[in-house]
């Protein structure tokens, strides 16, 4: 008897040291998993690469950056998003607005001097009915490729195409990040009314950027909140 029950109290011995010590590896292995969350990104505008129109969906270069830096700003506390003022300021300085090209170089030179870890940027292509995105994020000390995605559907699901990307994002970061999907077919001109809204504020012109993001959101409610979301239109 005195022998079951020293052999009982060594194995409920050896099971405690054995969660004991998988819990110590557990923690020893969280730090790790940590250090691969990127503390800071960077959006870029979009490249505009379209075929069809090339001029009428130019602004959406600004728009698809700042609804991306919107929807992510829902991931938390675990990311922190450069703000769009900032990037725009930048752009001025290495006149990258003008031209609207973005290579890996001119990436990287803008994540550091920004002072982000990752860097995001891409381009976009309209061709009749449909549009491509494609985006890749990089790590701006050692340019390693972090991401690289494209996303096709028609224009008219723009927001529903950026929300997927969204997802890619936040998932290629380990990042959580709920937002709704599955929104179906909007108004493309209400993504150009918030972009050239954007661009209105850019130009410190808020009455025009107002009267256009009134006309993005009669046209689709759901851009209220990226509206709402765009710092500065209350300032």
């Amino acid at each position: 008897m005195k022998i079951l029950r020293f052999v009982v109290i060594l194995a409920v011995f050896c099971i405690a040291l054995g969660c004991a010590g998988a819990q110590r590896a557990e923690e020893r292995l969280k730090p790790a998993r940590l250090d691969r969350i990127p503390k800071t990104l960077a959006i870029l505008p979009f490249e505009n690469n379209s075929v069809t129109d090339p001029d009428l969906f130019a602004p959406l270069s600004k728009g698809l950056s700042a609804m991306l830096i919107s929807d992510l700003n829902k991931s938390g506390s675990a990311l922190k998003l450069i703000e769009r003022g900032k990037i725009q300021a930048l752009l001025k300085e290495i006149a990258l607005s003008q031209t609207g090209s973005v290579d890996e170089a001119t990436a990287i030179r803008a994540g550091k001097i920004l002072g982000a870890q990752t860097i995001a940027f891409g381009s976009f292509v309209v061709l009749g009915k449909s549009v491509r995105i494609d985006a890749r994020i990089i790590k701006v000390e050692t340019s390693e490729l972090i991401m690289a995605e494209s996303i096709t559907g028609k224009v008219d699901n723009f927001m529903e195409l950026e929300r997927n990307l969204a997802q890619k994002i936040a998932h290629s970061l380990n990042l959580a990040l709920k937002i709704k999907t599955g929104k179906g077919e909007s108004d493309i001109n209400a993504a150009l009314y918030f972009s050239k809204g954007l661009d209105a504020l850019d130009r410190n012109n808020r009455t025009q950027a107002r009267e256009l993001f009134k006309k993005s959101i009669e046209l689709d409610p759901a851009y209220k909140q990226q509206v709402d979301n765009v710092q500065g239109l209350n300032q």
